[in-house]
Formats: C-alpha cells, structure tokens, sequence
C-alpha cells in the first residue's frame, strides 16, 4: 500500500512538473517584465522591505507624455486625456500657491489671510474628489524650512517650520461604519501632514521621486530658464455698482517656467512626469504623478528686500493609477512614438494585418485592434477588426491557423513615369506610354493590371494589342461577376428584410437640409462680432442648444476645474466656523477675497481651452474677513482678445451676475431642495507639535459634507459673450456650492462657479445619427453610406470635414496610397468642385466591392462556361 502510495506521488508530480499550459508557447515580453514586478508588491507590508529601485517601473512604461509647449499643437487623444487634466491640475496648484503668496506677503496683516492649513487640506480634498473617475491623489509638499505657517498659535511671525506637506489620497472605505453595501464608494479620503510621519525630502524615502525634479533651489545660476514672471490684472469693488478704481491694478509674480515651442528639454518644462512607482503605506498603488513648482520669496519677510530671490520652495503632485493609463501595444510608427517600453507587444500579423490601438483597456493585454492591410480582406464570416483580446487568448494552434486576412484584386494606383534622372512624375497617361516605350515598372503593371510575367510573355512590342484585349477581355468577366455577386446581396437582403415581421426606423444617412441647417448656423457665429454685437438683437446671440452637441464628453475635464470650486466652498462652509481654535491650531477663519481671485486666476492661467473662470455667491452671502457681508461678490477671471489674464469683480457692474441665465437654471433648481448631493468623507490627520513629532487624528474624524457631482452640473447652449471682455462665442459650464445656513441646520444654496469653453475648441461631429440624437451636424458627411461607414476624427475643432470614411464589410479601399480610409476634408473639397462643375474626383472616392479573392481566372471562367454549354447541349439532345 505504501509501495502504491509513493508511486501515485511520484507519477502526481512528475505530471505537474511536465505539464504545459497551452498559453507557454508564447514568449516573454515587456509587459509580463513590467507585470512581474508589479505583483512582487501587493500589499503595504510587501513595500516596506522593498529596495528603492525595485519600487520603481522604467521611464519609458507610459508614453506619449504631455508637454507644455505641445499642448496647443499636438492632439491628445482620448487615452491621453487623463494625463493631459493631470498636467494641467499640477500647473493649476502650483500658479495659485505662487500667486497667493507673493500677492499676500507685504506685511503681518497680509499673513493672516494666506491660506491656512484647514484650506490646504478641503483644497488637495477637493482636488481628489473633483476628479473622481480621473485620478486619486493630490498633495502640496515644502522643502526644509521653506514655508511660514499662519496657522500655530506658539510660532513666533516669520519662522519657517522644518517639513509641511499636505497629501490627500483615495481611501478604500469598504469596511467603514457608513457603508452599507460593503462596496467602495470612492468619496472617502484620508487627508495627512506628510512631514509629521516622514522625511520626504531624505534619498532614502521610497516614494519621493518627484522631489529632485525642483528642490532643493539653493542655487540661482538658473532662474532665468527655470522661473517665469507672470502679469494679471484685477478690478476690484468693494461696493455694488461700483469700481475701486477705472484701471486694472496689476501684479507680477514668479512661476513656473513657460518655455518655448522649440524647447525639448523637460527639465525647463514647468510640470514633469515621474516615472510609475509604488504608493507605500499610503494609496498603496503603483502611480505616476506630474509635478509642478511653487515659488515664493525667501527670505518672505525682511528689511532687505535685495537678499531676496524667488525660490522653488515647494511643488504641487497629483497622482493616477497607473493601471487606468493606457499604453499602446502597437510597434513605435508615427502613430505611437517612441521611447515607449511596452510598444511592439501586439500578437497582430504583420503580413496581412496592421496594429491599431484600443482605448480604454488601462494597463491590461488586449487594448488593440488588428486591421487587414492594403490589398487584403477579411473573410465573409468574420466581423471586422480582430480583437486583440481574442489574439491574447488564443492557443498556438488557433493563432497560426487563424486570424489572417485573404488576398484581394489588384489596387488602384497613381501611374508614374520614370524620368532618365530618377524623378518620378504622376501621368494619366503612364500606362499607354509605358506600352509604346517597351518599359514596365512596377506599378505601371499593377495600374493596369498586367503581371511581370504577362509583359515578359507577350513582349513589348509586337503584343500589345493581344495583351490589352486580354485585359479587356478580363476586367468584363471580372465586372460581371462582381455585378452578379453585387445583385445575389442585394437579393437576400431584400429577402431578409421581408423575413423580419418587426418594424425598423429608417437609418439615417446624408440630408440636404441638415447640411442647409449647417451652413446657416455657421454664418450666423460668423455674422456675430465683437464690433457689432451690441447693435444685434439679443437672439443673434444664441444659437439651438444641439450645436454643444458633445460638449459634457469633450471638456468634461475642464468642467471638473469649476467643480473642484464646487467641491472646495460647499466643504469649508459646512465644516468651518470663523472663531474656532484647536489648541496651538488655528482652525476658523474666513476666506480672503485674494484668495479667491488667485483660484479663478489659476483656473484660466493652467488650462488653454478655459477662457474664463468664475465664482458668484447669494446676494448677502459672501463675508469679508472681519465679518462683515457684501451685498454681491462674484470674481470672474479671463482672457482677453489679446491673450492678457484679466480678473474683475462682477459686482461692480451695472447689471446683476444672477439674472444670467446659467445662474436662473441652477438657483430655480437648489434654492429649495438639495436632495440628490452626494456625501463625501474626509479623514484628517494632523500634526502633534510644532516639529510634526507624529501624526494624531483631527477632532472632527472624520468630516462630512455635500457636494455635487460633474452631471449635476448644466453646460449652456452657445452664446456670444458679448461683454467688452470676453467677446467670443462660449459655452458655460455652471455648478453650485452649497452651504449651512445660519441656525446650521440645514443646507442651502450658496452660489454658483463656473468655467467658459470657446465654442471653436468644440469637435464637430458629422456622421449618421438617429432623429434623436440632438446634434445639429449630423448627417451632412460625404460618405457613401451604401459601401462607407463615417467616424469622427477628433482634434479639428470647429471645422467642417472632421471625419473619415471608412469602408464597410464586405468592401475594400481601392487606392494603393497607405490609408485605408478617405479623409472627410477630401470629401467635402471633391464635392465643392463637383457642384461647381470642375474636375473632380468625387465619384471615385468610394469603396469597392471585395472581389479580388473570389475573381476567377480567365481559363476557369472559359471552363466553366463550357461545362455549362455542354450540360445545355446534353439537355437539347436528350
């Protein structure tokens, strides 16, 4: 028994040992490397044995970084956008720090209205939960001695404290008192001064590979490049109706750099990606964060203003979860630049299919696409494109036997003739002068369909008659089949349809009137001017709510910088009373009217495509510093026709910022009822001293407030901001802030924040869309939607022609030029002649019919016939 025991072991682990998954046939790669190191750490007690190094992925895992001086340049596709609104968060952070504490730096009194330590943290709070869906980190970090608390009540005026660093991060509150369902809601943070549990500044310290980026700035052999000085312009009012003053008071303050478009080196660029690393103790998740600098005066405060210099003294992290970002699986082409680690790791075929890139996978295999290439098709049965997916899961048997495509007929090209200087020149009349020369190149013989071997079969010369009557000869035959093929199609889907008892909606496709409709909305934006828009009637300047169409998804990240305004206010007035102390910590206050400017500044000075920027409180709502209340304060920042960043308290005009129409909207909706307000948590850990011994819990752990999320939002239709300042068509996007009333009891409406879109920076989208998809340029594409199908080509803004027909099933590209679509900008071009009655190549720019596969050969149709004929014969004589 025992003898039959060990044996059954035996044979049990020689065929664990000797068994082969069907999955080991594939190689290693960069993504299993990159895989492999990240499931070494899972957990928080993994890291903290961890070698700095091995907590730290290549450069190169992401790609395709944003850069600053490409951000008005260069696409940034969905997959990027991400990392685009997590570049300019950083720049939004570190432009208000910088600008808050030089504006409010001049004497003791301007000290107490910086932005206190309670700020900080409802602001990197509001930064996270702002952004929900788009990443999950946010800190402000100080260098040693670099920055002047306000808020200790036993630290003497202008002393620095040793480390300060506010980092707020996502908390998984699955387990949490609140949480009934056991599932992780997303809206609970843990808030924390780092300097109180760490020495982030130190080499050793895992996480801080952001720190060397900017600091420590002890020397100034570099400001010049590293540090930019910035200008805006302020009205102030200080009484309804009026102004201050007639002029803007300007203030200059150092930044972060602005460098040029010719500049590539990313040590001048003024926000830098770290590369992914492990989040230890914290998030506990591999992250990548982009990095900003603050600058401030140091010494701040001194009778010798001339020892002074602006200093990096901190920067402004955020971070995202590196396995939300995409990476393109595609080999390095223009498409998918380089250096990228994990490009190349696609199981598509390159022989007969392309790699094209999937978005929304994150970091897992599978996020592309394998598409047929030039002169190749897929098979009748299969639905185009092959899922990378189905590439990843694949055994060895069906990877080498499956997914190809078949060879198609010959493509059409351009002639060329070949000059004795090796200069090729495009002629119509290539082919017949090829003939009469007794010369062939190569694609002289694929443009008319003659091979190599035909032209040496029949000779140059004394053929060519034959040969051409052959050609002849054989594109009939072809024809007619494709032309029967065609009507056998057409027959059975006619027969199918008759099948199908069920009603169908007709399909949408082109229509003359949309495209009327089209032309008329686009002359009347162009009708409306900055010069004569106060001598047109009020409608001119609005236009039908379905021009927006695409607005929430294009500029959802800009819409979440009046959000996390949103997120900010509705936190501090449900949560904090001015005269409250905690001990040494100053735990009330108000918020300064500078500081408020300096948020609306930082909206519009970090993002290009936010034009303006506001916060409007209730009348009666918003309170000085010293307690007493404005009637109306509504800070609007903006940039002017000449790119100048302007800022102006609304309250000072003639007419009233609450009878906007974006402000009716929202107050009609929240004055009564705040139900629908989402709850969200904030866990605050704060120091215990003044030399952050430890870290202790806040007496309010942890804190709540109401807040809504980016849908409860409104975005306006178009209109023309037609103001003297602004003076462009715009889109708005409004959201309220909602507070405690005074007996606090009970929310209640407290004003709105906004962010204004120019309306050129809107995709349009012209494609086939049902009657009820509210979009008013649908259905004016040129495709030919019997063999095309339309998708748009984001990027092109406000421009007719942003989109590509693409060819449907069933049908191929019939060009040899490296596309297998035609580009909508062609389209509409070829069209316009077409109706002007110039040459054009309208016509021609649709999809074939594939029958190149299927094209039988001039011997087997001449076969064939003649079985036919003689089965017919054979029928008569019987």
């Amino acid at each position: 028994m025992e003898r039959l025991l060990v044996t059954a072991v035996v044979l049990l682990s020689a065929f664990i040992v000797c068994d082969k998954s069907v999955y080991d046939w594939i190689p290693g790669d960069a993504y299993g490397r990159i895989d492999g190191m990240m499931t070494s750490i899972q957990k928080s007690s993994d890291c903290k044995a961890k070698p700095k190094a091995s907590m730290t992925l290549p450069a190169d895992a992401v790609s395709q970084i944003p850069k600053f001086n490409e951000l008005k340049t260069k696409i940034f596709y969905k997959n990027r956008t991400s990392l685009v609104h997590l570049h300019n968060m950083a720049l939004n952070r570190a432009f208000f720090y910088s600008y808050i504490f030089q504006k409010l730096n001049k004497s003791q009194s301007d000290f107490e209205y910086q932005p206190t330590w309670f700020y900080m943290y409802i602001s990197a709070t509001a930064d996270t939960n702002a952004n929900k869906d788009v990443f999950n980190g946010s800190s402000y970090m100080f260098d040693n001695h670099q920055y002047y608390p306000n808020w200790l009540v036993n630290l003497d005026f202008n002393r620095t404290v040793p480390l300060f660093g506010v980092k707020s991060y996502r908390f998984d509150d699955t387990f949490d008192m609140g949480v009934i369902l056991r599932e992780p809601t997303g809206r609970t943070n843990v808030v924390t001064d780092l300097g109180a549990v760490s020495n982030y500044t130190h080499e050793a310290y895992k996480m801080n590979p952001w720190y060397p980026y900017w600091l420590p700035d002890n020397s100034d052999s570099e400001d010049s490049v590293l540090k930019f000085t910035y200008s805006v312009g302020i009205r102030y009012s200080n009484e309804t109706g009026k102004f201050i003053s007639d002029e803007y008071e300007s203030t200059a303050f150092f930044g972060p750099n602005s460098p040029g478009q010719s500049e590539d080196d990313e040590r001048y660029l003024p926000v830098r990606f770290t590369p992914a690393y492990y989040d230890c103790k914290f998030a506990n998740k591999w992250v990548v964060s982009a990095v900003s600098p603050i600058v401030d005066f140091m010494v701040r405060y001194s009778n010798f203003t001339h020892l002074r210099r602006p200093r990096f003294v901190g920067v402004a992290v955020m971070d995202i979860d590196f396995l939300r970002i995409d990476f393109n699986a595609c080999p390095v082409s223009i498409g998918n630049p380089g250096p990228s680690y994990l490009s190349g790791v696609s199981k598509c075929k390159t022989a007969t299919t392309q790699c094209k890139h999937k978005m929304g996978f994150g970091f897992s295999r599978g996020g592309y696409t394998c598409i047929c290439n030039s002169g190749f098709s897929y098979a009748f049965y299969k639905g185009p494109p092959f899922q990378g997916g189905n590439y990843e899961q694949a055994t060895e048997y069906e990877y080498k036997k499956g997914y190809y495509c078949k060879r198609t007929g010959f493509l059409r090209v351009l002639p060329v003739v070949e000059q004795p200087d090796g200069v090729q020149i495009v002629n119509p009349n290539a082919g017949d002068q090829a003939f009469e020369t007794g010369r062939y190149s190569g694609r002289q013989l694929r443009s008319v369909n003659i091979t190599k071997r035909e032209a040496e079969q029949y000779g140059p010369l004394d053929k060519v008659e034959v040969v051409r009557e052959t050609i002849q000869k054989r594109e009939v035959l072809r024809q007619d089949f494709i032309d029967q093929q065609y009507a056998i199609r057409q027959d059975n889907i006619r027969k199918r349809k008759k099948r199908n008892k069920k009603r169908k909606r007709r399909r949408a496709e082109f229509s003359h009137m949309a495209v009327d409709r089209m032309h008329k909305i686009l002359d009347d934006i162009g009708r409306v001017t900055k010069d004569n828009c106060h001598n047109l009637s009020p409608t001119a300047h609005y236009l039908p709510g379905d021009v927006a169409y695409g607005v929430e998804t294009q500029f959802d990240t800009q819409a979440r910088f009046a959000l996390r305004l949103s997120h900010l206010l509705s936190n501090w007035m449900q949560n904090v009373q001015a005269g409250e102390n905690f001990g040494y910590l100053k735990g009330g206050g108000r918020i300064h009217y500078e500081v408020l400017y300096g948020e609306v500044l930082s909206n519009v000075m970090s993002d290009h495509k936010v034009i303006s920027s506001g916060v409007f409180f209730e009348p009666n709502v918003f309170e000085e510093f010293d307690g007493k209340t404005r009637e109306y304060f509504g800070a609007l920042a903006y940039r002017d026709n000449d790119e100048n960043i302007m800022a102006i308290d609304m309250a000072g005009l003639p007419e009233r910022y609450t009878e906007n129409e974006w402000y009716v909207r929202l107050r009609q909706r929240w004055k009564t009822n705040t139900s629908g307000l989402q709850k969200y948590r904030m866990k605050s850990l704060v120091r215990s001293d003044i030399n952050g011994t430890s870290a202790v819990k806040f007496e309010y752990y942890p804190m709540g407030y109401k807040a809504p999320h980016v849908g409860q939002g409104i975005w306006t239709r178009p209109y023309f901001r037609c103001d003297g300042r602004v003076n462009r068509w715009v889109i708005t996007y409004a959201v309220p802030f909602i507070g405690m009333d005074n007996l606090r009891t009970s929310l209640k409406f407290k004003g709105v924040a906004t962010v204004d879109i120019p309306l050129k920076e809107l995709d349009i989208d012209q494609c086939a869309a049902s009657y009820n998809i509210q979009n008013a340029f649908k259905n004016t594409a040129r495709c030919d939607y019997q063999s095309q199908q339309c998708s748009q080509i984001p990027g092109y803004n406000f421009d007719i022609g942003s989109y590509k027909c693409g060819c449907r099933q069933g049908y191929e590209y019939p060009f040899k030029d490296g596309r297998n679509f035609f580009h909508g900008s062609l389209m509409e071009i070829e069209y316009q002649k077409k109706i002007q009655g110039k040459f054009n190549l309208f016509d021609d720019l649709k999809c074939r019919v594939i029958g190149g596969s299927a094209v039988i050969s001039i011997n087997l149709n001449l076969l064939i016939t003649a079985i036919l004929s003689a089965c017919v014969l054979l029928k008569w004589n019987v």
